[in-house]
């Protein structure tokens, strides 16, 4: 099972390197074959150098937003299976094969798990399990759970719904994406797959503004099919 990873960049100088090379070792120690996607979303810092330096391909995507930039990523990937990791997160040791190994059964169309939020305050990383511990059970009883900056999808689910939808700017991005895969089998969430990833939403954002504008648009998404929030603001 051969791996394209998307990272969307907007400006990511600070944390691009990391998230990199975190994913080179995962690949180093599963010996698979994988590529490395940086998707430039309009970068004006040192991004696109930096990861040019690392080997990576780069493909530019000029309609700014983070689905845009998924889709770019999607549509470059020769792989069948597609992972997309932020910018400002790193993989643990073990991640790869943890996701493989959930994803192989034919009727998983995708594998996500949690965020560890490496940079926050210990009670904001406490409150974080008892978010995902929602995303479980709403996945188990609801459906349509995906973190997207952690996920792993089998690409023909993704071309038999013609990607991901671009009308989306930010808020309920996954939340569609998992709607439009679901059709054709389950979304397995495992708590084994955390990451490691910035709070700087959480933090510019606030903890309670933040998680409000998931929940109240991951149901406005499933329940309604479209986002309440249509716009957003980037952190940097």
């Amino acid at each position: 099972m051969n791996v394209s990873f998307i990272i969307p960049c907007y400006n990511e100088e600070e944390k691009i390197e990391r998230c990199i090379i975190s994913i080179m070792e995962e690949i180093h120690e599963q010996r698979i074959q994988a590529e490395i996607i940086v998707v430039d979303n309009n970068c004006t810092d040192r991004t696109v150098e930096i990861a040019k330096n690392l080997g990576v391909i780069v493909v530019q995507e000029p309609n700014k937003g983070v689905v845009w930039a998924r889709q770019r990523g999607y549509l470059t990937a020769k792989y069948n299976l597609i992972a997309n990791i932020d910018a400002d997160s790193f993989v643990r040791r073990g991640w790869l094969s943890k996701a493989i190994e959930n994803i192989k059964p034919n009727d998983v169309v995708a594998v996500t798990g949690p965020l560890n939020y490496y940079d926050a305050s210990w009670w904001v990383r406490k409150s974080s399990k008892l978010y995902y511990l929602g995303a479980w059970l709403s996945n188990k009883f609801i459906g349509y759970t995906i973190q997207g900056g952690n996920c792993m999808i089998k690409k023909k689910y993704l071309e038999w719904c013609d990607g991901y939808d671009t009308s989306i700017q930010f808020y309920g991005e996954d939340t569609m994406t998992a709607k439009r895969i679901g059709r054709w089998g389950k979304v397995k969430f495992v708590f084994d797959m955390e990451i490691e990833s910035s709070a700087r939403r959480l933090k510019n954002q606030g903890v309670i503004n933040t998680t409000y504008h998931y929940l109240v648009n991951y149901f406005s998404v499933v329940f309604a099919g479209t986002p309440v929030t249509k716009q957003y603001k980037d952190y940097r």
